[in-house]
């Protein structure tokens, strides 16, 4: 047998696997309905009494081991309120992974041309790289039927969607308090600290500097020794989707160096733009200074965990939730340190009065396809669009007052069991958000007004243009570049005048005929 030969039926064998697993076994935050919480639903003529039963194999980029591989106890109340709907003959299995184990199990089924029913998509390119391939369906049609899914969609996200002119992925939908917008990203800071050694919030990029200087020199904790550092953040940040480090320091200046800006009528990415290198320069001063943990860029999200808990940080890059003292990473702080105090922080402006940190990816990294295989895709569709109506409070939060409560007054949502963990083990909540519709009305006062801050226009940069154009496909190792010389330039091994050499690097490997697609595309949209 010759290798190719090998690989093509180890390929199938995987697959085959995988596709069993999503058959027969059954990652995030929550979402919500515009109503008070109810199981109840009206009926559905448009399935009336139909009989002939599928079980839709539903594949989630997310982690919870918890979640029985028959569904659970919610599995049964589920198919009942759907039969109560109107909306018969259907069952649902559920098989989950996450991060690069999800990517090469979704890469591997779609090679066999055995995808599920619904499934995840890790990014835009592979999206379209599916489309092209003929694996996913248009979803223009079906949404028509679904006005549960369409009111929560806001216009924009659905057309960074589509690809040659057809929707082949839902974006999560958001309810319409300001909370619940898709930006979560910030700064944390120790407020304790801020008030023993008797500062002010920061609020200009040299106040922020001050207060990271004495975070690290005058002994914050209290403890007598020199063991703090003003900021730290960790590398996931700087490989997620978008893929910034600092990007509040860069905010100050105007620019994210992954994102797509204007200048002059043409759109040019962050990394290429002169503001970049200033705020390269900052950030190499800070280094040297010694206000910077020395260990960010390849600090493991655990590890820089540890350090927050263990008081080595005074500010961290971290989220909204991360300000909710009920929050894991609070909690262990506050075993540690029962006074301290942790407070989300508005952008520091620079001397421009820019500012922001980079906002989400309008589709939260969260899209979902339709199997161009699927079983009867209608039928799929009314499960989504009730799951985002009706049948919504349910699914996510399962019975009132038995595992949550609502209060109506309040517009606030109360867990009755300890955490999600233990909805996820009865068979509710994330695993089975058939769409996501970002609901935080569970949160805490303190992180629901972090979420406030965090999506407030004013403290965003805005990305100029989300979509993907072939050339992304074709000169992937752009982002990889950016990636060495950030790293090299902010410790000092570099000068700060090698990002010179970067911008001319960015152009002759790949990033002019990028550049060129991107403007193509952003004109002819506007």
């Amino acid at each position: 047998m010759s290798f190719h030969t090998y690989k093509t039926v180890l390929i199938l064998t995987i697959a085959a696997s995988l596709t069993a697993a999503c058959s027969s076994n059954p990652t995030s935050e929550n979402s919500g309905s515009t109503s008070a919480p109810n199981v109840s639903a009206q009926p559905n003529s448009a399935s009336g009494g139909d009989s002939a039963k599928v079980t839709f194999k539903i594949f989630r980029n997310f982690q919870a081991p918890e979640y029985p591989a028959d569904g659970g106890p919610a599995k049964q109340k589920v198919l009942a309120a759907l039969d109560q709907a109107g909306i018969k003959g259907i069952d649902y299995n559920i098989s989950m992974a996450s991060g690069d184990e999800y990517k090469t199990k979704l890469n591997l089924l779609a090679s066999s041309g055995d995808l599920p029913d619904y499934f995840s998509v890790p990014d835009l390119l592979t999206l379209n790289r599916l489309t092209d391939e003929g694996l996913i369906l248009p979803l223009d049609d079906l949404l028509k039927n679904a006005p549960n899914v369409t009111k929560f969609l806001k216009p924009e996200d659905l057309d960074i969607l589509k690809y040659k002119g057809k929707l082949y992925g839902l974006p999560p939908g958001y309810r319409p308090e300001t909370f619940n917008g898709p930006n979560v990203n910030g700064l944390l800071i120790r407020q304790d600290w801020l008030d023993a050694l008797k500062l002010k919030t920061p609020t200009t990029l040299d106040e922020l500097h001050d207060v990271l200087k004495a975070f690290t020199f005058n002994d914050p904790d209290g403890n007598g020794k020199k063991d703090t550092f003003g900021i730290t953040t960790n590398k996931l940040l700087g490989a997620g989707a978008n893929g910034n480090y600092f990007s509040t320091v860069f905010g100050a200046f105007g620019v994210v160096p992954t994102f797509w800006q204007q200048r002059d009528g043409q759109l040019k990415q962050g990394m290429v733009l002169p503001e970049t290198k200033q705020a390269l320069a900052l950030l190499q001063s800070w280094y040297k200074e010694g206000i910077i943990d020395p260990e960010f860029p390849i600090m493991e999200a655990k590890q820089m965990n540890e350090k927050i808990i263990n008081s080595k940080a005074g500010i961290f890059e971290g989220t909204a939730f991360d300000a909710d003292p009920t929050g894991a990473n609070y909690s262990a702080l506050k075993k540690t340190v029962a006074t301290a105090k942790l407070s989300f922080l508005t952008p520091p402006a620079g001397a421009g009065g820019k500012k922001g940190a980079a906002e989400n990816s309008p589709a939260y990294s969260d899209i979902r396809a339709i199997s161009a295989k699927a079983k009867n895709p209608e039928k799929l569709m009314e499960l989504i669009n009730w799951s985002a109506g009706p049948g919504f409070d349910l699914v996510t939060y399962g019975i009132e007052n038995e595992d949550y409560q609502f209060d109506k007054d309040k517009n606030k949502i109360k867990l009755l069991v300890p955490n999600y963990s233990e909805l996820y083990k009865k068979g509710y909540s994330n695993p089975i958000r058939f769409l996501q519709v970002v609901d935080r009305r569970w949160l805490t006062e303190e992180a629901t007004a972090a979420m406030t801050v965090s999506n407030d226009p004013q403290n965003l940069v805005h990305n100029e243009f989300w979509k993907s154009v072939q050339a992304m496909n074709d000169y992937p190792d752009i982002k990889k570049l950016w990636d060495e010389y950030f790293a090299k330039i902010v410790t000092g091994a570099w000068s700060v005048d090698k990002w010179d050499e970067l911008v001319k690097r960015y152009y002759q490997e790949g990033g002019q005929e990028i550049e060129k697609q991107v403007n193509a595309e952003w004109k002819k949209v506007k």
